[in-house]
């Protein structure tokens, strides 16, 4: 019984420290995500790296195109929307 245990132990230990290791490092990459903040433009920065009017720009976001956040009276877009679109 012991040489089965002093035989498995090992392997069992390593194989935890593993997966310990790889699920930590996945959770850091994602909050490393989460904590990055992106930049954010107005209305008229926006439209003019779309090359769009405002009102189109006003009519994207109405129709659901593009997101936009509202802090109190100012409309600002996120930069990875500005990008998606520009992608496409």
């Amino acid at each position: 019984m012991t040489n089965v245990l002093s035989e498995v132990l090992p392997a069992i230990e390593n194989w935890l420290r593993h997966t310990v290791r790889d699920e930590m490092e996945r959770t850091l990459a994602a909050d490393h995500q989460k904590q990055k903040p992106s930049k954010q433009y107005s209305r008229d920065e926006t439209a003019k790296m779309l090359g769009v009017s405002k009102v189109t720009l006003w009519d994207l976001e109405r129709k659901g195109q593009i997101k936009a956040t509202r802090i109190g009276r100012r409309v600002l877009f996120d930069e990875s929307e500005i990008k998606r679109i520009l992608e496409k």
